[in-house]
């Protein structure tokens, strides 16, 4: 079991290295390492032996040097010596603190250094832009596996891209959302006029929902004896089932002594009590994968389950705002759940709100800028720092999926950057559901990284919308190609994606979406420029031919959970239509009709029959659904 886990953590994955990554680490003195020193005086043998005084340089006149301080800010605040140690610094190191080091700050340079400083950006921005040797520093397509900590723990912080590539407020990946394929040329303009995704979202329900309806709901003293009965029990038993396996976040032993806990004591304000409460809300709405569906979701929203569970919601709701002033593993549970719980009622920006706060408190536990030395950690301390950070690479990753559909600024903290480590199993001999929950959850991180290598790298080829180097492109695709094929051939037996989807269960099937998002975006700049462009050669309409049917093939593997619900369904609504609407783009275009693979119409038509199934629910999908029906009646 072990050796499975370790195998599936030293998946080799095209990285970046840091040295042609950062720039800045060519700028700055070799000898760092003094950085808090200050400018030594001139010594006796340094003035001139004769009483006349040399005349001063007027280069030195005008430019008076210091020495520059890259100290971190912790040593800068106590004004220590830093030694520069990476990741962290020797002091950061012991005593636990984060280790921040700005190496684009320039203020203690000279202004002689400014300038050449200046002059080498441009240089290397120049031999960037023309060179095609940039590939050998951008993606090396295959990397030994050894494990992490050989080769992570080398890595400089700031890995994927030079400082002055990125906007102040993160990476912008609005180019690769269905509202930026509706911008193509090739549609002429005619939906510029179509309200934005904002705007849907903002027409269909929000938090206020529940609190103008909670006159309606069942009391919180019905609650409470649905908990001390033990008619919660099934609710529980249903989160765990359909609910926890896909991020096993929680210790199940310590959930079912907080149940117990309320049995005994009531429903408190405390965070117990709403952990609790959450679950019970998303085991109410939970179902199982290949469930007998209504003829459409909106249906199920007015079912007695569904107003169970926002009575529920509703309770833990009030006592959400207590637990701001806290930043413990209860406390970011809280916040998690309660975003997948709207993620469920198709609200992604209520439930992004918290996915943040989830991911702002997680920030606290110091993962993964510190770790524990093995033989200093108790059994329960082991425990604690396990749900730590499980916790922190699911708020991480939640967050982040979320906010890039959104096109939402990232603030400049995380950048879809993810930490080199990842979180531990909860224990080595791990229980046969509890392996596969793992095997699961450290596939899905695994896949998520390179789908944000791959976003990385296509960010940093664009101008404006536009892939003008598109040629250059193709080795550093081949190798994020082959990067995904590893993957697969890493999976556990349990996960394997060569069974037929049919028999997929709801794990298998997310991961199955996860690794089309990645081969769609691979092949998405080859898909606009030709599309939109024409730009034909061999080598660009293999690629543009390979998007197509993985747009065909999207919407194929994913139609068993079209009409499946739970918190991923409104990112699956969100694909499907995009690969619809680029399908339907290749057939309006002039210049690709030799590309469109067979069986598109029928993709399209499915992804509409899904549209249909949620747009009563989901604003956004019945607005796209007449984006979608307005194409098709044109051919």
């Amino acid at each position: 079991m072990t050796t499975s886990i370790q195998h599936l953590l030293q998946l080799p994955e095209p990285e970046p290295s840091s040295a042609a990554a950062d720039p800045t680490k060519s700028r700055l003195p070799a000898d760092s390492a003094a950085s808090e020193e200050t400018p030594e005086a001139p010594t006796q043998e340094t003035q001139p032996v004769s009483g006349r005084r040399r005349p001063v340089a007027r280069g030195t006149a005008a430019y008076p040097r210091r020495r520059a301080i890259r100290a971190c800010e912790t040593c800068r605040s106590r004004r220590t010596r830093c030694d520069n140690k990476k990741p962290v610094c020797s002091f950061c190191e012991k005593v636990g603190a984060q280790c921040i080091t700005n190496p684009a700050g320039y203020s203690s340079f000279d202004p002689a250094s400014l300038v050449i400083i200046e002059r080498l950006d441009r240089l290397e921005q120049l031999l960037q832009s023309s060179s095609p040797s940039r590939l050998q520093h951008d993606e090396p397509p295959v990397i030994q596996q050894v494990p992490p900590s050989t080769t992570e723990q080398n890595r400089e912080p700031s890995e994927h891209a030079s400082p002055l590539s990125n906007p102040p407020n993160g990476l912008d990946f609005g180019i690769f959302t269905i509202e930026a394929v509706m911008s193509w040329p090739v549609f002429a303009g005619r939906f510029d006029s179509r309200p934005d995704l904002q705007a849907l979202l903002n027409r269909g329900g929000t938090m206020s929902d529940y609190q103008e309806s909670a006159d309606l709901l069942p009391t919180e003293d019905f609650l409470a004896k649905q908990v001390e009965t033990g008619a919660c029990d099934r609710l529980v038993s249903s989160f765990l089932n359909y609910v926890h396996p896909a991020n096993p976040i929680l210790d199940v032993p310590l959930l079912l002594q907080y149940v117990q806990y309320v049995r005994i004591n009531g429903i408190a304000w405390d965070a117990k009590s709403c952990l609790v409460l959450l679950v019970c809300a998303l085991g109410s709405t939970a179902e199982a994968f290949h469930a007998q569906h209504l003829s459409e979701s909106i249906s199920a929203r007015n079912s007695p389950s569904f107003v169970i569970a926002k009575s529920y919601f509703t309770a833990a709701q009030k006592r959400i705002g207590s637990l701001l002033s806290h930043s413990g593993v209860l406390e970011t549970q809280c916040f998690f759940y309660a975003g997948v719980y709207l993620m469920t009622l198709q609200q992604p920006m209520a439930a992004w709100k918290f996915f943040v706060q989830a991911a702002a408190t997680s920030q606290g536990f110091g993962f993964p800028r510190r770790t524990p030395q093995p033989e200093l950690v108790s059994p329960a301390a082991r425990r604690d720092r396990v749900s730590q950070e499980s916790l922190y690479w699911t708020c991480l990753k939640s967050e982040l999926e979320v906010r890039m559909e959104l096109s939402l600024p990232g603030f400049g903290l995380q950048d879809f950057s993810y930490p080199s480590a990842f979180p531990s199993p909860p224990s080595e001999n791990l229980e046969d559901e509890t392996a596969r929950a793992w095997y699961y959850y450290l596939a899905e991180i695994a896949l998520r990284r390179l789908a944000n290598r791959i976003l990385h790298h296509l960010f940093r080829h664009q101008e404006e919308g536009r892939f003008f180097r598109i040629s250059q492109m193709v080795d550093s695709i081949a190798a994020f190609e082959d990067q995904a094929t590893d993957w697969m051939v890493s999976l556990p037996p349990m996960f394997s994606l060569s069974t037929p989807e049919s028999e997929d269960d709801v794990l298998k099937f997310v991961l199955r979406g996860h690794l089309l998002d990645c081969c769609e975006w691979m092949y998405f700049p080859f898909m606009l420029e030709t599309i939109n462009y024409g730009r034909r050669d061999p080598v660009l309409d293999e690629y543009t031919r390979k998007g197509l049917r993985m747009s065909v093939e999207r919407i194929a593997k994913n139609k068993a959970g079209f009409y499946h619900r739970h918190h991923g369904a409104w990112l699956m609504l969100r694909t499907c239509t995009r690969s619809a609407l680029i399908l339907l783009a290749a057939s309006h275009s002039n210049h690709v009709g030799d590309l469109v693979p067979t069986g598109w119409r029928e993709a399209v038509m499915d992804a509409m029959d899904m549209l249909r199934f949620w747009e009563a629910e989901v604003s956004d999908a019945r607005d796209r659904l007449g984006v979608l029906a307005e194409l098709m009646a044109d051919l």
